[in-house]
């Protein structure tokens, strides 16, 4: 969790934590007339706050600045709907206070201040706000953080009193107002930390920057693999064959290791063993075995092979010698009709090859 309280420390919230605390010493100097800029101020900390919740929940790197539409005062709910669960959970301890003992009420409040860093989080993740009202939504995020929970919760309550504690001792107001707002950032900043950290328990579709990257770049390899595939489609269909592969071989080349992982290769088989010509899926099937089998990848190469004689039943590796070793397999895997149906078609293979030979 140090990583995310160290956050409120890079440039972009620092700059701002500095300009706000300026504006807040100014409007607070100015007593009674500095109300609204302070009520003003207060909003525009909120927002960014949450935002930055926003930000850590989904693994980004790179923090928000204050925007233009952080600024608008009706755009974000979010602080108003904290203060009023604040408001309404001080209100409900405070009547049983009174009512049923200083026990009931403190105990009350207790629970309800444990509970405090599960409805923020709520208020990041969930599609409405009454989530948050939701003992059954509270008790689900605080299971499914599990002790990072007692983390957060922990980082949350020494904040405050740590923010208590500045207000107490410093006298510059400067200076109380910047550690502040430092303090309450790092405690957003772990609660993001701590639900982004256990998304998987929390069945969240969050994803970091790296992956989103990932994700990208997988995209464009997709699209120019299928660009590439579509031209060598287009030549087969004009019986330019050897055009066909020599369009996709410098793919192959570029993008497909000798070693594992194979997952170029495959993608390449599933497109090509689809094609009404079997020359380029033949060609390209037997690449991929041939590879598979030096890697030792003898069961993988099997189910390639299997996915090959799906779509063409005459199809015999090359060399022979990788025909009969994949028979032997195929037999010793239990796929006795492969193993058969392999030497059958390295039989043919053999009798076209000398028919073709002994042709003038």
């Amino acid at each position: 969790m140090t990583r995310y309280l160290l956050m409120p420390l890079r440039a972009t919230p620092l700059i701002l934590v500095v300009i706000f605390a300026v504006l807040w010493d100014f409007a607070l100097k100015v007593r009674f007339t500095g109300i609204p800029a302070d009520l003003i101020l207060v909003s525009w900390f909120s927002k960014y706050c949450f935002v930055l919740l926003d930000s850590v929940v989904a693994g980004h790197e790179e923090l928000p600045v204050l925007s233009v539409e952080m600024l608008n005062p009706v755009d974000e709910q979010r602080p108003l709907v904290q203060a009023v669960i604040c408001s309404l959970g001080f209100i409900a301890s405070w009547w049983i206070y009174h009512q049923f003992g200083p026990v009931a009420g403190l105990a009350l409040g207790a629970v309800l201040l444990c509970a405090l860093p599960a409805t923020v989080g709520l208020l990041a993740i969930s599609d409405s706000w009454l989530h948050a009202l939701s003992p059954l939504a509270i008790v689900r995020i605080m299971k499914g953080l599990g002790l990072t929970y007692v983390a957060v919760l922990a980082i949350v309550l020494g904040g405050a009193v740590l923010i208590v504690t500045l207000a107490a001792t410093l006298d510059s107001m400067l200076l109380i107002l910047i550690l502040a707002q430092l303090v309450l950032m790092a405690m957003f900043c772990a609660i993001g930390g701590g639900i982004f950290e256990r998304r998987i328990e929390l069945q969240l579709a969050t994803r970091t920057h790296e992956e989103r990257l990932a994700e990208r770049e997988d995209r464009h390899h997709a699209e120019a693999r299928a660009a590439i595939l579509d031209r060598s489609y287009a030549l087969l269909r004009l019986k330019r064959r050897s055009e066909a592969w020599a369009n996709l071989e410098p793919w192959i080349r570029t993008h497909c290791p000798d070693t594992h992982p194979f997952t170029e290769y495959h993608a390449l088989l599933e497109a090509t063993c689809t094609w009404d010509d079997p020359i380029i899926g033949d060609r390209v099937t037997n690449e991929y075995v041939a590879k598979l089998l030096t890697n030792g990848e003898t069961g993988m190469a099997l189910d390639a092979l299997q996915f090959r004689l799906g779509s063409n039943a005459a199809f015999c590796p090359l060399p022979p010698a990788y025909a009969k070793r994949l028979a032997e397999l195929a037999a010793l895997a239990g796929r006795k009709a492969m193993s058969r149906q392999l030497l059958a078609n390295a039989a043919a293979q053999r009798t076209d090859a000398a028919a073709a030979k002994s042709s003038p």
